[in-house]
């Protein structure tokens, strides 16, 4: 059934059951056939090149792709409860320059999401803290999204179904952080036979392969172990020593009892040793970090789709991380710290219709955690921001004062019945969801031990989201909420931070307008002001506790996206942000502190990219992207200390100066070739490839009289080969 178009039409023939076609007679020379419909349906229109020679018979056999031999499309009304959020795809997000192929990895190229420090892994989203960002798993938390330096994320690509990005002003059913919100939900393993890939490249080697076991039980095993560290410090500054080893693994079973269950498990990991050496002229400035991380889970989900339209799914899971294991040797003394973590979760969700006009979403999330920590370190229990010495890799003689030691442990139980009611409105032109979250924080600390303490804490999260469709084309939407965060465990140390701390909370308002100005063309443009407050921050009263709970934070700005998704063969966006984040630490002193720059604070945010695909197989694209410059605070002048024989540095007014702006480009070239039963695809990654060095961090001599900028990674080629069956 599909249709054959030579040139502009002017011969035409139509495949038969067994695939075969044939023309009568055709001029020679060059001509392009074009399928369409029938198995190229997915695709619209595959256009393939042939030369026909003068009185010689033709005879080709073209294999159609296997991800275009099925296809349907499904129209109609998506009811978009979320008042911001953007859904990447994976065919799409797999090419986009800078990414190596990675789907999860394309979240850095989102609006509101700055760039971190030597282009790591850490997600700034909106000016908030890494650690306020939360990333999921089909619902599960997880501790690490990217392995070292951001390069891949710890969950295979070709095993997720689809990404989900909620910056902020997202609804109940997520909580316990004041950032945004990352959500994976993986696919289900293929059941129409078995397939797989084995893919290398200049980062690591990896594998998968899936298929039925039964008529109802499906399997997928993918694992991968990275390289990098074999030549990695060929394209590093001489500064700079790095030495990272990481590995993941994914299995998954999916079962289907009768027609309206699914039932998973889902077993899966990473793995990241890291060796870091920053060298400086002064031994009492240089730094050394070995550092090992860790998270393994297991997820058993259930899935049942009642008569009438209701849902319910029921997500269970148990895991153990290593978040923090390092030695950590600055001025020529060791910190070392040793943590681990116990966790278990339960999400329940429920979605039913009350009415044609009314949905219920209704359920409880659940988390449980045993954490303990080994640490020695200086009593201000490292830096922190706000903190002079900052991305400067600074401390002065005051961190290495004194040296104490900690054996925390500490049990959390938190739980968070929420609900939402969705209304639709006019036609369903406009959508109300009022939600409403209860969070029950409870902490038991140091159990069986003379600083056993223990709290709990109730706190309720009203929520609001509203959309109103102005014109087919034109929506606009609304949001405010309430969002609370439990205080990270190793700031609940009664020796390096606070047993009574209480959770932070924040304040977020959206105001957004959506424009779609053709099926697959729309923009994105929003305004956005976080209000923070019961930050943790040092304590200004001598002897007491480390850390407080008091700090307050502002963050505003807006956003733009432009997107264009897959039409004729190209597809890419430009994402552009101006925010502002700041804090104030002590806003009920004396006086009170001014405001001031968060550590992460960038100005300027613009991310330009795009993907084309050529005849014969290729693939081109580009990304650029530009940032300003992290701040940090900057030494003024230094003083001789004539007992330890060293110069100290005294620092300026916090975070008042800024590193020079980022800017890079990067390219990708992707060449796929069929054959029967299987494809090879060869791809070139190139980053930066104008070799533009960023400043990442600034280095001093030794008596701080000369500085200059510490470089991050200037130029990395991923030259690598996938075969697909």
């Amino acid at each position: 059934g599909v249709t054959i178009l030579v040139d502009d039409g002017a011969a035409r023939a139509v495949s038969g059951p067994d695939g075969a076609f044939g023309f009568p007679a055709l001029p020679p020379g060059a001509h392009v056939f074009h399928l369409r419909g029938g198995i190229a349906g997915a695709q619209g229109s595959i256009d393939v090149p042939l030369a026909l020679s003068p009185g010689k018979r033709t005879r080709v056999i073209w294999y159609v792709s296997p991800s275009q031999r099925h296809s349907s499309t499904v129209r109609g009304r998506k009811v978009v409860q979320e008042a911001v959020e953007q859904s990447l795809g994976a065919d799409e997000v797999k090419h986009i320059p800078g990414t190596q192929g990675d789907t999860v990895k394309a979240v850095q190229n989102l609006p509101g999401v700055a760039r971190p420090p030597f282009g790591g892994g850490l997600l700034v989203v909106w000016g908030s803290a890494p650690e306020d960002t939360r990333a999921y798993v089909d619902g599960v938390y997880i501790p690490t999204v990217f392995h070292f330096a951001g390069l891949r994320s710890t969950v295979n690509s070709e095993l997720v179904q689809s990404l989900d990005f909620l910056p902020g002003g997202f609804g109940v059913d997520h909580g316990f952080g004041l950032g945004g919100v990352v959500e994976v939900q993986s696919r289900r393993p293929r059941s129409d036979g078995y397939h797989g890939y084995a893919q290398i490249d200049l980062i690591d080697v990896s594998a998968l392969i899936e298929g039925p076991i039964t008529s109802r039980l499906d399997f997928a095993a993918a694992g991968r172990i990275s390289w990098l560290h074999l030549y990695l410090p060929a394209f590093i500054t001489s500064d700079v020593q790095a030495s990272p080893h990481y590995w993941d693994y994914q299995v998954k079973l999916h079962y289907r009892p009768t027609p309206r269950d699914d039932l998973s498990l889902f077993a899966f990991g990473s793995d990241d040793q890291l060796e870091l050496i920053l060298k400086n002229p002064d031994p009492t400035l240089a730094l050394a970090v070995e550092n090992h991380t860790y998270y393994h889970r297991g997820v058993l989900r259930w899935q049942h789709r009642f008569e009438g339209g209701a849902t319910l799914g029921l997500t269970s899971s148990v895991g153990y991380d290593l978040p923090d294991n390092r030695s950590f040797v600055t001025g020529g003394l060791p910190f070392p710290i040793s943590s681990s973590q116990l966790m278990w979760t339960l999400r329940a969700v429920a979605r039913v219709p009350l009415h044609r006009l009314l949905r219920l979403d209704a359920g409880v999330d659940y988390e449980g955690t045993r954490y303990q920590q080994d640490r020695t370190d200086n009593p201000g229990g490292g830096l922190r921001d706000g903190d002079p010495g900052g991305f400067a890799g600074l401390s002065g003689p005051d961190y290495a004062q004194a040296v104490v030691t900690d054996h925390m442990r500490l049990v959390t139980n938190h739980v968070a019945p929420f609900a939402a009611l969705v209304f639709s409105l006019l036609d369903r032109r406009l959508i109300v969801t009022p939600q409403l979250r209860a969070d029950v924080l409870t902490y038991v600390g140091y159990p069986g031990e003379s600083q056993q303490f223990q709290r709990a804490q109730l706190a309720f999260e009203p929520r609001v989201a509203i959309r109103a469709q102005l014109h087919p084309r034109v929506a606009l939407k609304a949001a405010v909420g309430l969002y609370r965060q439990p205080p990270a465990p190793r700031d609940l140390s009664a020796v390096f931070g606070n047993p009574a701390l209480a959770a932070s909370q924040a304040l977020h308002y959206v105001l957004g307008l959506e424009i779609q100005i053709t099926p697959t063309l729309h923009v994105e443009a929003l305004g956005f002001y976080k209000d923070l407050r019961d930050l943790a921050v040092r304590t200004l009263a001598p002897g007491g506790p480390p850390l407080v709970t008091g700090g307050e934070g502002r963050i505003y700005g807006a956003q733009l996206l432009v997107r264009q998704e897959l039409w004729k063969n190209f597809f890419g966006w430009l994402s552009y942000t101006v925010s502002r984040s700041e804090r104030r630490d002590h806003p009920g002193t004396t006086g009170g502190d001014s405001w001031r720059l968060f550590q992460y604070d960038q100005t300027h945010i613009l991310t330009v990219l795009g993907s084309y695909r050529l005849p014969l197989g290729f693939q081109v694209g580009l990304r650029f992207r530009y940032a300003t410059g992290n701040p940090y605070t900057p030494v003024s002048r230094a003083y001789y200390d004539v007992n330890s024989d060293s110069y100290y540095p005294i620092f300026g007014a916090t975070y008042s100066a800024r590193f020079p702006a980022f800017d890079q480009l990067d390219l990708r070239v992707d060449k796929e070739f069929v054959f029967n039963r299987w494809k090879l695809i060869a791809y070139l990654d190139l980053e930066n490839v104008y070799y533009g060095k960023a400043a990442e961090a600034t280095t001093y001599n030794y008596s701080f009289t000369q500085q200059a900028f510490v470089g991050g990674l200037p130029f990395l080629p991923v030259v690598g080969v996938r075969g697909e069956f």
